[in-house]
């Protein structure tokens, strides 16, 4: 029908005005780096690194699985795909 059931974002309805962003990269020498502050109370992570990936992973799995979320309303039947509970994943 519209472009919006071709474009996974376009049921956002986000306006289609241009927009401009910038991201900036800082490239410092190590030294540099050394003679730096740390955060006040900064801690060392204590927990696994392969457990500290895995939720990492599986918090942003959740978050691109649920920026494709639609409201019931807003679903057509589709026998062809099936429906996976937003609440199921955020479970698991």
């Amino acid at each position: 029908s519209g472009k919006g059931s071709q474009h996974p974002f376009g049921a956002m309805n986000l306006p289609q005005t241009p927009t401009v962003a910038q991201i900036g990269i800082s490239v410092e020498l190590l030294e540099s780096l050394a003679q730096q502050t740390p955060v006040a109370n900064a801690a060392v992570s204590s927990v696994d690194s392969f457990t500290e990936f895995t939720q990492k992973m599986l918090d942003n799995f959740y978050n691109f699985a649920s920026s494709f979320a639609v409201t019931q309303a807003q679903m057509t039947p589709n026998p062809s795909e099936a429906f996976i509970p937003a609440n199921v994943v955020l479970k698991w």
